[in-house]
């Protein structure tokens, strides 16, 4: 028994891909045809499974991508403002949505076309890495991996804390800053700590 928690042992399931017995929470992966420890789901950005040994590093990039982004998005609010006051409000808006269309029609220069199509970036961008941040927050905060989050699985959910040290490892609290650092993962990637069960009381017995 550790912390609030017990150990139970789960059967293993079986990979007819690999044609192999797998641990709890493994996942085959059909594009790198291979079966990832924890697997939560395959990055296609990245190109790889995220799983127990990387999914800390996906997170950090996330954060740190978000206020990179976020911090593009500051330095070109100039120039957002100066490109709604040129032209028509039609105009602008289609400068902002549409760039590329106001390039190719002549309506701009291609200085400005540079300044709208990096805000786009910039936008799109932020919005992007904080959706995908909030949702892999969320799960990481509820111990969960997308396919548990799917199946309302939540029987490796240890609390915030516990859960956070088993995706960020021993020091959770500095790899958001500096991802490097050397932060054990708990536990090995094949057995997981479950959360108690809940007891029930036993029944009163009835004086005869």
């Amino acid at each position: 028994m550790a912390g609030n928690g017990w150990e139970r042992r789960v059967l293993p399931v079986y990979c007819y891909s690999c044609q192999s017995h797998v641990p709890p929470r493994c996942g085959h992966c059909f594009s790198c045809n291979v079966c990832v420890l924890r697997r939560d789901h395959h990055c296609t950005l990245l190109g790889q499974c995220l799983g127990y040994q990387n999914y800390r590093y996906f997170l950090c990039l996330l954060l740190h991508g978000s206020v990179a982004l976020l911090y593009g998005c500051l330095l070109n609010a100039e120039v957002v403002l100066s490109l709604l006051q040129e032209g028509t409000a039609i105009q602008a808006v289609l400068l902002l949505v549409l760039p590329w269309l106001m390039l190719l029609m002549g309506q701009v220069n291609i200085s400005l076309f540079i300044y709208a199509f990096v805000t786009d970036v910039c936008v799109v961008g932020f919005l992007f890495c904080t959706g995908f941040l909030l949702f892999h927050g969320l799960l990481a905060l509820r111990g969960q991996t997308t396919k548990e989050w799917f199946e309302e699985d939540r029987q490796y959910d240890l609390g915030w804390q516990g859960n956070l040290r088993d995706v960020l490892g021993e020091r959770w609290l500095f790899v958001w800053l500096v991802p490097f650092i050397a932060s054990p993962l708990p536990g090995d990637g094949i057995t997981f700590q479950t959360k108690c069960p809940r007891t029930e009381p036993l029944p009163k017995s009835r004086d005869l």
